[in-house]
């Protein structure tokens, strides 16, 4: 899979079939979306496309990070689906102000020479969102494009979506969560040098830096793989109240293991939250805390 990350440097000869959206957290929904492309290329004898935007539209908007995956996870999942590219196009003041004419013809059209796209049937795009499925429709009909329309994914008659995800993140449901996305929801990245206060008050932890993120804060439940073996943990995600942290980190006390992990890119998946974040008066009583925690935690896991 090719990653193209600027548009303006390329020009794709061969003929493309794609598809355009958000796609985060890439759940079953899109995974159905991102099948069909790439059965519809062959098809066709086209080339396969994925076009995504960074940062997402939404979070650009609001000026807060929600989403459900970085794109340094997105990619890893995308690269199993045997696209030919991907397309991430970088959602600033300048594609904000793209006219949807100057967008179709310029970008879908001229540089990436898409013949066939498939879309959700509430699509927008172009300035103040004025391009519509029924444009895009138009410029199928003059031939530029076969255009197909998406139907929405459901489970037991409640429709998948990105949003319904986050609220299941936020409401500690993540099994629906789970079964939304047909995986784990998880938190991956590479081990860093903390502070070492955990080692030194008998908790190591394996730390990752993250972006901060209004889905996620406080205690959890997790589980990882190192090497083919699975380990259970417990999680701090966020700022540290009781030492005034800076950093919104990832912090994770692996149980029954002792090793080195740094700079190991590790992926832990998110079973529950166990607690709110708090400020403690002390040691005694954040280690007194964190105990609690441990318990919590195997007692979701059964161990």
């Amino acid at each position: 899979m090719k990653i193209i990350r600027d548009i303006k440097k390329y020009s794709l000869n061969d003929p493309v079939t794609a598809s355009i959206g958000a796609f985060d957290g890439l759940h079953i929904g899109h995974q159905k979306i991102i099948r069909n492309i790439v059965n519809l290329s062959i098809k066709n004898n086209t080339k396969s496309a994925l076009i995504t935007f960074n940062p997402l539209p939404k979070v650009y908007f609001a000026k807060k990070n929600f989403q459900l995956l970085s794109m340094y996870k997105k990619i890893d999942i995308l690269s199993t689906f045997n696209l030919d590219y991907l397309v991430i196009l970088r959602f600033n003041d300048e594609l904000l102000s793209t006219s949807s004419k100057k967008f179709v013809e310029d970008i879908l059209i001229d540089k990436l020479n898409i013949k066939a796209l498939s879309v959700g049937d509430d699509f927008k795009f172009g300035y103040n969102q004025e391009g519509s499925v029924n444009d895009l429709i138009s410029y199928s009909k003059k031939g530029y494009f076969s255009i197909n329309l998406e139907k929405k994914h459901s489970i037991e008659n409640i429709r998948v979506s990105s949003s319904l995800i986050r609220d299941s993140i936020v409401e500690n449901d993540f099994e629906k969560a789970a079964k939304m996305l047909g995986r784990p929801y998880s938190i991956s990245g590479k081990i860093m040098h903390g502070e070492k206060r955990g080692s030194k008050i008998g908790f190591p932890t394996a730390n990752i830096k993250l972006e901060p993120n209004i889905l996620l804060g406080g205690v959890y439940a997790v589980s990882t793989f190192i090497g083919n073996k699975k380990y259970h943990a417990v999680a701090n995600i966020g700022y540290k109240p009781t030492f005034n942290g800076e950093q919104y980190l990832f912090e994770a006390h692996i149980f029954n293991f002792s090793g080195n992990l740094y700079g190991q890119r590790l992926e832990f998946s998110i079973a529950s939250k166990i607690r709110d974040t708090k400020k403690f008066s002390g040691i005694e009583e954040l280690k007194s805390n964190i105990n609690r925690d441990i318990e919590s935690t195997k007692k979701i896991f059964k161990i």
